[in-house]
């Protein structure tokens, strides 16, 4: 189980992104879809990514 791994944050343009590598979205427990909506939100000093409620 792979519940934790290190990234980081690309800078292109003006657009950033985040790389996941696959051993960490392949993991059963990985709780997201590919096209999937989200909602990723600031928190004190994190960074939190959620399912987005319809």
């Amino acid at each position: 189980m792979v519940d934790r791994i290190r990234v980081k944050i690309y800078e292109f343009k003006s657009r950033h992104s985040i790389n996941l590598p696959s051993e960490f979205v392949r993991d059963s427990a990985f709780p997201f879809k590919p096209s999937e909506e989200l909602l990723a939100r600031i928190d004190d000093n994190r960074i939190v990514i959620e399912k987005l409620k319809k």
